[in-house]
């Protein structure tokens, strides 16, 4: 009996100095720190192009603006060809008609074609095509 006593209170300080060890931490308590949202101002609106492209949809003219050609016919012409070498484009902030150097070939070939099959419209097409 005279060992369970000191045994006893030692087990008790062992326990103390166990549970004091845990709150004689030295790390810092987190802090917690809130922010209310800002608020912003709303996005403003960025200026948009206006649309540039073709506006109309046969022939050796090509008309470039914002009305973009939507509902073409499949009718062919003989100048459609020569489209392939133009597009419409935004320059200088306007919208322009850019050609490549072959665009007025083809148009000066298909006036030719047009002169001399004025009166035979499958002549016309088939010499339109070569050019």
């Amino acid at each position: 009996m005279k060992t369970f006593r000191p045994m006893v209170l030692l087990l008790i300080l062992t326990a103390v100095v166990i549970l004091c060890a845990g709150c004689t931490s030295s790390s810092p308590p987190a802090v917690v720190v809130t922010t209310e949202p800002t608020a912003t101002a709303a996005p403003t609106a960025m200026p948009t192009m206006a649309a540039c492209g073709v506006e109309n949809c046969h022939g050796l003219t090509v008309t470039c603006g914002p009305n973009l050609a939507t509902a073409c016919t499949n009718e062919m012409d003989a100048g459609d060809r020569c489209r392939q070498y133009a597009s419409c484009q935004v320059v200088s902030g306007s919208c322009q008609l850019v050609t490549d150097p072959k665009f007025d070939k083809c148009v000066s070939c298909v006036e030719m074609c047009q002169s001399s099959y004025y009166n035979n419209p499958n002549m016309l097409y088939d010499c339109s095509q070569k050019c």
